[in-house]
């Protein structure tokens, strides 16, 4: 009990420390459009996802911190009953406001957007105009396999940055994919290897794979690596994704 009660106590304080950071107000909507209620202000904010999902988050914070602030003080006093509603449920009773956006509004880490916005170091050889396969978001990628990862990847919602820079050791690499981990906020990188049958590929990647582990990437914890079966059998990836990239 003892336990769990440092657990929560831990958890409200994050709660409290987000919830200092997000946008006053609160938001309404009216058939299809959604607005930004600030006093007696309303402000239109439709075609800004990213100030809506942080007021769908804000009102998910204020959810949780409700359903703290009453199991904390039950669990001290070894009394009463517990409020054992789960995050998506509390999702799913809010308001008609709030149905049909996307549940990683709430659930993940608002510091997603601010990862997304910071800018960052590109790989320098860029694909020439035509090549590739692009996704709706507008990136291309220089694979058709690096393309259904990141297919895969935006339908979780799921933040990424597509080749950029890091530096192992002495080296900068470009990995296919660095991914934020949008519970924990902590990087994944993810690394497809796809012409496993020439030698001088094999080499280059156990040098980089060997330059990862020496600094601090571990497969199957911080580090994804796959091939192209794996592309080939889709549900492998969605298993890597839900129990790596998604573990709260």
């Amino acid at each position: 009990m003892n336990k769990l009660l440092k657990k929560l106590k831990k958890k409200l304080a994050k709660v409290n420390k987000e919830l200092q950071k997000m946008p006053d107000g609160r938001l309404k909507r009216r058939g299809m459009f959604y607005y930004h209620i600030i006093g007696e202000k309303e402000i239109g904010i439709t075609k800004n996802p990213r100030l809506i999902r942080k007021l769908c988050r804000k009102k998910h914070l204020l959810s949780l911190k409700k359903q703290l602030e009453n199991n904390i003080p039950v669990i001290s006093r070894h009394l009463g009953k517990l409020d054992e509603t789960t995050e998506k449920e509390m999702v799913s009773a809010l308001s008609n406001t709030y149905q049909g956006l996307p549940i990683s509004y709430f659930l993940y880490s608002s510091a997603i957007d601010d990862w997304l916005a910071e800018p960052f170091e590109k790989n320098p050889f860029q694909l020439k105009k035509g090549e590739g396969y692009a996704t709706e978001t507008g990136i291309v990628f220089r694979s058709k396999s690096e393309y259904i990862i990141a297919t895969i990847l935006d339908s979780y919602n799921i933040p990424y940055r597509y080749e950029a820079a890091i530096t192992l050791g002495n080296k900068t690499e470009y990995p296919d994919f660095i991914i934020m981990n949008p519970f924990t906020e902590t990087l994944i990188i993810w690394e497809h290897f796809g012409a496993i049958h020439l030698p001088e590929y094999v080499e280059k990647m156990n040098d980089k794979m060997n330059r990862y582990m020496k600094n601090g990437y571990i497969p199957f914890k911080n580090l994804i690596c796959t091939f192209e079966p794996d592309i080939n059998e889709i549900s492998r990836l969605h298993v890597l994704i839900e129990n790596i990239i998604l573990k709260p």
